[in-house]
């Protein structure tokens, strides 16, 4: 079976999908380690625009190989 052709939207999908998840497993070894949950949580937040934009350039970037 083929996999599907990857496209701008599928890219998009991928990149919510797992920032979502690796952030959460960033959150709780963040919280785990410093015990300040305002403070993890608007750097996860930042974290999770920045790597979500890198990803989907990065996902674009394979798509032209």
């Amino acid at each position: 079976m083929k996999p599907h052709p990857s496209t701008p939207k599928r890219s998009i999908a991928k990149a919510i999908s797992w920032e979502s998840f690796s952030n959460l497993v960033c959150f709780g070894l963040a919280y785990a380690t410093f015990g300040n949950l305002s403070g993890c949580a608007i750097f996860t937040g930042v974290c999770f625009v920045v790597k979500l934009i890198l990803f989907y350039w990065h996902e674009r970037a394979w798509h032209q190989i």
